[in-house]
């Protein structure tokens, strides 16, 4: 095959093969950018986690072991307790980065949590076809309950009355 015929039939397609590396060394570019941001995000609500962890919460650490906070310490560190009665109990103190899984939740994931509650409620609001719920406190399924006012007792309408 005489490949000098085949530069002479395709003399500009040098620079195609330039864009579309250049094309790729983009996209690459941008998919490390959103991921990085990810991470990032993702570790924030790792130390917000930890650091809403109080006595009660259940933990597992990245040793595997499961365990009740019994006391969270000034130094980072955390007592937690394991075992039974029966098998007898056992505190471990360690540092906090050593906890792998809460139960805790920090602020963030609160608030992404009462986000997607709204969410639901509006869905379900719009599927039933009654009125959209202002905040996730209101329920689409509890009918809306009306404050009653009180008529003050006989003997306060009295004490009203001598004031006047």
């Amino acid at each position: 095959m005489n490949w000098n015929l085949l530069a002479e039939e395709a003399p500009n397609t040098g620079w195609v093969m330039y864009v579309v590396l250049a094309a790729v060394i983009v996209l690459f570019v941008v998919w490390m950018f959103f991921s990085s941001k990810k991470g990032k995000k993702r570790q924030q609500e790792y130390i917000e986690q930890l650091d809403a962890i109080q006595p009660g919460h259940k933990v597992k650490t990245v040793g595997g072991i499961c365990g009740i906070v019994v006391e969270v310490c000034d130094d980072n560190t955390v007592i937690i307790e394991t075992g039974t009665e029966i098998s007898g109990k056992s505190y471990v103190k360690m540092d906090k980065e050593a906890i792998a899984q809460t139960d805790a939740k920090g602020p963030t994931q609160l608030a992404r949590e009462a986000e997607e509650e709204r969410r639901r409620l509006e869905k379900e609001a719009k599927k039933n076809g009654a009125p959209v719920p202002e905040s996730a406190e209101e329920s689409a399924e509890e009918p809306a309950v009306e404050e009653k006012t009180e008529e003050p007792a006989p003997a306060e309408k009295e004490e009203s009355a001598e004031k006047e």
